[in-house]
């Protein structure tokens, strides 16, 4: 995986973000990131966990159903 496609994704990140202005929310937030980052520096996330990230990107019919009766008639939880 290219180094610029984890770029991309973790600005897409951010950017989903952009708009929270509570602080509470943003130390949430700050403090999740920062997990994120330890656990997969210390390689205690394996790849898989690290490519769910990623599989909306590259598999369509991984997103989630637009609403809930919609994803039940598709059989998905």
């Amino acid at each position: 995986m290219p180094v610029s496609a984890v770029r991309t994704k973790v600005r897409q990140e951010f950017e989903r973000h952009r708009y929270v202005s509570q602080m509470p929310v943003v130390d949430m937030l700050l403090f999740k990131s920062h997990t994120e980052y330890q656990e997969t520096m210390n390689f205690w996330k394996q790849l898989p966990h690290v490519l769910k990230y990623f599989r909306a990107d590259e598999d369509p019919s991984a997103r989630l159903p637009r609403d809930f009766m919609s994803g039940f008639l598709e059989g998905r939880n």
